[in-house]
């Protein structure tokens, strides 16, 4: 009896239940608290409808929200689905799309079922952190973990238009194509993704004329241009500051960082072996949040899933077990 029970907890089919419920239901939770609550999502929205009305997305608008729109504007015509919507049915949708991408992208990952189970049981409890913030994160972690399983079925087409949609949704969703160098069809990939990149920086003509679109634009970078250095969050950048007092400049930081990362790279005779592809996976979604002056406890999905992904894939040791228990 205790082994079916068990069985049936690690199930897959249970575990997609316990996604879609838990999505739903805090979607209708922080509903009901009130908007004050869903602040991300009414940012998300109403970047629809200022693309609509030919208003600057990248202005601040305190009657509606208390925030800042800090997305591309093609994230702001991917959101029209949901923005067309009364608020509680966009929810409903939006929470349960990104609990049941990254359920999927795990669930498509080659290893053993019982492997699966563990890792979504365990990145379970930061998921409903971002399904709180009704942020995007999970959504951006499917997208990254979809390139690397596309790639791995050599299907590079799609994987180049995950790369894009992840880079138009989240910047550092761009990460993903770090994965090109470690398989084949190179060409195809980069042809996929850059089609796909310059397509997706276009729709938003559908609705505002190209003049239109170059103001967005530079609004956009503008907004990013001056982001607040000294925001740095839970990041490396952020430790250094706060427990050494070092003040660096993030990019060097950041410079620095993506030099760690690529180092493997330099191992060309291990790009054969599935589990060095797992781990540079791993490796990317870590950086995502690590190197992230911006991260935040709802961004932390993304670094979990890396880690989840490295734990149950990897032979156990105290050490660790020690990094897993304190992460």
């Amino acid at each position: 009896m205790p082994e079916r029970r068990i069985s049936f907890l690690i199930s897959l089919k249970f575990l997609f239940w316990v996604y879609l419920i838990i999505s739903v239901g805090a979607s209708v939770h922080r509903y009901f608290l009130g908007p004050d609550h869903y602040g991300n999502y009414l940012i998300f929205k109403n970047s629809f409808w200022h693309l609509l009305q030919k208003k600057d997305l990248y202005a601040f608008y305190p009657k509606l929200h208390i925030d800042l729109f800090k997305y591309s504007p093609s994230f702001a015509v991917m959101f029209a689905p949901f923005a067309l919507f009364p608020d509680f049915l966009g929810m409903i949708f939006w929470n349960p799309l990104n609990a049941l991408l990254l359920f999927f992208a795990v669930k498509m990952i080659d290893i053993d079922e019982r492997k699966k189970s563990f890792i979504i049981w365990f990145i379970l409890i930061e998921l409903i952190t971002s399904l709180q913030n009704y942020q995007s994160n999970a959504l951006t972690t499917s997208l990254i973990i979809f390139v690397f399983v596309l790639l791995e079925r050599k299907n590079y087409l799609l994987a180049g238009i995950c790369v894009a949609f992840g880079f138009y949704i989240k910047l550092f969703g761009v990460l993903s194509a770090l994965l090109w160098f470690l398989y084949g069809g190179k060409g195809k990939f980069f042809l996929s993704a850059l089609i796909s990149t310059i397509i997706l920086f276009a729709l938003p003509l559908v609705f505002v004329s190209p003049s239109e679109l170059s103001v967005i634009y530079k609004s956009w970078f503008n907004l990013l241009s001056t982001d607040n250095s000294h925001e740095l969050n839970h990041s490396v950048m952020s430790v250094m500051k706060n427990w050494f007092g070092l003040s660096l400049n993030k990019i060097w930081i950041q410079f620095v960082g993506v030099l760690l990362l690529i180092v493997p790279l330099i191992k060309w005779n291990f790009f054969q072996e599935k589990q060095f592809r797992l781990l540079f996976l791993c490796s990317i979604l870590i950086w995502a949040v690590i190197f992230n002056h911006k991260a935040e406890s709802a961004t932390y999905i993304i670094a979990v899933v890396g880690c989840a992904i490295w734990f149950f894939n990897s032979e156990k040791n105290v050490l660790e077990e020690s990094l897993i228990i304190m992460l």
